[in-house]
């Protein structure tokens, strides 16, 4: 998803068009797509259905992914026509629409790659309110998860996301209804993004959470590597750190700072997962579908007061949580 995101009234649109197209191509090619993809499957030994699992992953999400935006216009239109839509009862029904469409893309998710996923292991007392969720961004498919957990608990997350996923348009719509914050990835004016992140902290409370994910982006060897070369000339005691990760790209400190400044009274949630490593691109996607192992979830609590107060402070306790993240990481891959 490389390039400038277009303007609104370019992109929605455009991906608004491009996902009923799809959602009326996939059902009308489906008795032969299906069929074919089966037979190739067969020749190629059977299992795991690579072929026809894909067709239907892909049928499966942009289902959802219509019935998702069928709901979103809904709510608009009785809000009434976006006139309300920062009203209490107008952001409970995005709540319930953002929390209803992760859900179901999770299913999804779950049952066709297949990959079961035991949210039960999460301690619910650790899931409450009033807290900075800072979370592992492995795959593609991750993104959802903080929705998935909190939503289904009543609390609404309030994400800080990259501006490329304007481009899907459930994310793009609810997302700007809902004030989450997009950002990009090299600014040209860093503290001009950052001070949204803060406003976006400063709504946290009781009923909510912050969401952000401080890699910035999936984990790959090359980008771990080019991360390290730039801490070496900037932070080496840093980029020491980041090359003993063996499972994380190094924290990229400046969005988590912000929300920590933004939200001076909420605890930090440190939420971490494995299973979906095979997954982090669309090829890796296709390559390794039917081959998944279960997803296993990690969380813990940090209380505020256990937070540092000084700048660089809380940049090194944000290395030293993601070394222990890593270690937890580690010890769900071994054999």
């Amino acid at each position: 998803m490389a390039g400038q995101v277009p303007g609104p009234w370019v992109r929605r649109p455009a991906s608004i068009t491009t996902l009923i197209v799809f959602s009326v191509l996939l059902p009308a090619f489906a008795l032969i797509a299906i069929p074919v993809a089966f037979v190739l499957d067969l020749l190629d030994g059977g299992r795991p259905f690579r072929r026809v699992r894909t067709y239907v992953l892909v049928g499966g999400l942009v289902a959802v992914d219509l019935a998702g935006l069928v709901m979103v216009g809904i709510v608009w239109l009785i809000s009434p026509l976006g006139f309300r839509v920062h009203k209490s009862r107008t952001q409970a029904r995005f709540l319930w629409v953002m929390t209803a469409w992760t859900t179901s893309l999770s299913r999804v998710i779950s049952a066709v790659l297949p990959i079961p996923m035991h949210l039960d292991e999460l301690d619910p007392d650790v899931l409450g309110g009033n807290a900075i969720v800072i979370g592992r961004h492995r795959s593609l498919l991750d993104a959802v998860l903080p929705s998935v957990i909190f939503g289904n608990r009543g609390l609404t997350p309030l994400y800080t996301l990259k501006e490329d996923l304007r481009r899907e348009p459930n994310i793009d719509l609810v997302g700007h209804w809902m004030g989450h914050r997009f950002v990009t990835r090299s600014p040209k004016n860093l503290e001009a993004e950052l001070e949204p992140i803060r406003q976006l902290a400063g709504r946290v409370d009781e009923h909510s959470v912050a969401v952000i994910f401080p890699e910035g982006t999936f984990f790959t060897p090359a980008r771990k590597e080019k991360i390290i070369r730039s801490l070496e000339e900037k932070d080496p005691r840093h980029a020491e750190q980041a090359r003993a990760l063996k499972h994380l790209l190094p924290p990229r400190p400046a969005g988590t700072l912000a929300l920590l400044e933004g939200a001076p009274d909420s605890d930090i949630i440190v939420f971490g997962h494995t299973g979906f490593e095979p997954y982090g691109t669309i090829p890796e996607i296709l390559k390794n579908i039917g081959t998944g192992k279960p997803a296993h979830f990690h969380a813990w609590r940090i209380p505020r007061r256990d937070v540092p107060v000084e700048r660089q402070a809380r940049i090194d306790w944000l290395f030293d949580i993601w070394a222990e993240l890593d270690a937890w990481i580690d010890s769900q891959n071994r054999p």
